[in-house]
């Protein structure tokens, strides 16, 4: 991809624990990064799960340091972005990948307590890692800021209406983004992962068992999808050869029918 070399990345939930269901998407968008020349910074709630990431970086060859920091948090989101400025001096791109899973339920059965977490994570934490990041990159004129959402971002979906709701609204704050500071050099866009077969199911045969594969084998690509994708697709988005989209989100779902 032109232009990542040396570029800084900061790359929330990038977190990898073998056995947490949905864990493996950030790591493998570090690695990628880190293998196109980026320079990466990897956040997890767990510091035990982003020093994991950073070692398959280190491994592969690549250039990356871990940083703890809960994205709900103004205060650790703000120590977040310090240690990232104290590690290599800048931030090119922020990716905002933290995020957590629904219940699984019709709206009635959530209990506030859910959503008000999902939405915490979910939604409320791409804003304030996306606000603790904005000034640096406007002092310098430039910067990409990566939303990743999701297919439930535009369409309802069995994850349930919190998760539903934050993935649309992330997509809301990602062409918000870019109205309020594309001509003043920052370029937001979003991307929209389908149904990933992430480390939580390597190696397990897809059964009719597994979350949406009705759907999913009903899709054009009739397969879901390996985290190396997505982590390609965010590598484009973050490269200057993505430099013309603004504002958009890129659905990366095999074309999946969710509803």
């Amino acid at each position: 991809m032109r232009g990542l070399t040396d570029k800084v990345v900061l790359v929330t939930g990038g977190g990898f624990s073998p056995d947490q269901v949905g864990s493996g998407l950030g790591m493998f968008m570090c690695v990628e990064l880190a293998a196109e020349g980026a320079k990466v910074v990897v956040s997890d709630l767990s510091l035990e799960r982003a020093e994991a990431t950073v070692t398959r970086v280190k491994e592969a060859g690549g250039d990356a340091v871990a940083v703890a920091a809960d994205v709900t948090d103004e205060d650790s989101v703000r120590a977040m972005v310090s240690a990232a400025l104290d590690a290599y001096g800048r931030i090119d791109v922020l990716v905002n990948n933290a995020g957590v899973f629904g219940a699984y339920v019709p709206l009635l059965e959530i209990e506030n307590k859910q959503w008000d977490r999902v939405m915490e994570v979910d939604l409320k934490g791409v804003f304030l890692a996306t606000k603790a990041t904005l000034p640096h990159m406007l002092e310098r004129g430039k910067g990409v800021v990566i939303n990743v959402s999701s297919a439930s971002g535009v369409v309802a979906s069995e994850v349930g209406a919190e998760y539903t709701t934050a993935k649309h609204g992330v997509i809301g704050l990602t062409k918000q983004i870019a109205y309020d500071y594309g001509h003043q050099g920052i370029r937001a866009v979003g991307i929209g992962p389908g149904v990933i077969k992430t480390a939580a199911f390597e190696g397990a045969e897809i059964t009719s068992d597994f979350p949406f594969y009705d759907l999913t084998m009903q899709a054009p690509a009739g397969r879901y999808g390996e985290p190396h994708e997505i982590a390609r697709a965010v590598c484009f988005l973050a490269s200057d050869d993505a430099s013309f989209i603004h504002g958009h989100t890129i659905p990366v779902d095999g074309g999946s029918p969710i509803r």
